[in-house]
């Protein structure tokens, strides 16, 4: 089974210092970066940051096969932490058949097999630990390969920020047999998407998520007769422009004039610092709600027996 998820998580920071032995390079091209659940979210955290930093090109897929517009002449990375994710492994396999150039992120298993049998570029991370709390081991061979700039001063920051253990414990009591609806502004989303799944699989709880400013034309009309064992959970930036702002502000006193939002304030500089931050707390908060309700938050019986009902496909 590994480490347990609660230490593993507590252990955020020091994964997140490790040392990674991967070297930048450019993608002149498309970039598909394939992940599945904890394995994932980096994919999706390179996407966003690519939107609004204009690193090139760059997709998250979270599916079986390939998008159609990939072409032979565009760059795949695969993750997998186990090496043996179903949906991953088929689109290592497609995008090889494509003539894609592909490189994987793995601890080893039949993607890393794949890796060594074709020649792929292998980045291999440490073992042992509990995929969705790998995130750190996943993340960071990723910003080396896409140049990130200034990651090591990054770290530095978010590493100093402290185990925010009352605000953690104040959070969790708060979203103690709630619904959590979690919003974002959309720089952020992946940090929403971050805290509904660490929720559900480590708290065992269910969460949603969205993002300011779409939900304003849509999810917001669900407020109006809002279920009382729902919360909203804003996560924020101490500098976030005036139009997210105003929304925030005004959802308050319209949408959510009856229920007392959790929020939570992002205090590092950019994006990447602000996502660190915020996904480690939502980590946390998740832990300590697995306590309050009275479960182990390490097992997920219900994805092994998902997985053994569909014979490893």
């Amino acid at each position: 089974m590994g480490i347990s998820i609660d230490v593993d998580t507590r252990n955020f920071f020091d994964m997140l210092q490790a040392k990674v032995n991967v070297n930048s390079r450019s993608y002149p091209n498309k970039l598909l970066i394939s992940g599945m659940g904890g394995s994932g979210i980096g994919g999706r955290i390179m996407e966003t940051l690519a939107n609004f930093e204009d690193m090139g090109d760059i997709s998250s897929w979270n599916n079986y096969g390939l998008p159609a517009w990939l072409s032979s002449s565009d760059n795949v990375i695969c993750i997998s932490y186990s090496g043996n994710t179903a949906e991953t492994l088929s689109v290592a396999k497609k995008a090889h058949k494509l003539g894609c150039k592909i490189e994987v992120i793995t601890t080893g298993g039949n993607l890393g097999n794949l890796a060594d049998k074709n020649g792929w570029q292998k980045t291999l991370i440490e073992g042992g630990h509990q995929p969705r709390a790998a995130l750190p081991l996943l993340l960071k061979p990723l910003l080396y390969k896409l140049n990130y700039p200034n990651i090591d001063e990054i770290v530095k920051e978010v590493s100093k920020l402290g185990d925010e253990k009352d605000q953690i414990d104040n959070i969790a009591t708060n979203l103690s047999g709630k619904i959590p609806c979690i919003y974002t502004e959309s720089s952020l989303e992946p940090v929403g998407y971050r805290w509904r799944c660490q929720i559900q699989e480590n708290a065992k709880q269910l969460a949603f998520h969205h993002v300011i400013p779409e939900m304003n034309h849509n999810e917001i009309v669900g407020w109006t007769k809002s279920n009382p064992n729902m919360i909203p959970v804003l996560i924020r930036k101490q500098n976030e422009n005036d139009e997210i702002k105003n929304r925030f502000e005004a959802l308050k006193n319209t949408a959510w004039k009856n229920v007392k939002p959790v929020e939570i304030i992002a205090k590092c500089d950019n994006d990447l610092s602000k996502m660190l931050e915020t996904i480690y707390i939502g980590d946390m908060v998740s832990i300590e709600l697995a306590k309050l309700n009275g479960v182990d938050p390490t097992p997920v019986e219900v994805i092994e027996n998902l997985k053994r009902e569909l014979g490893g496909k």
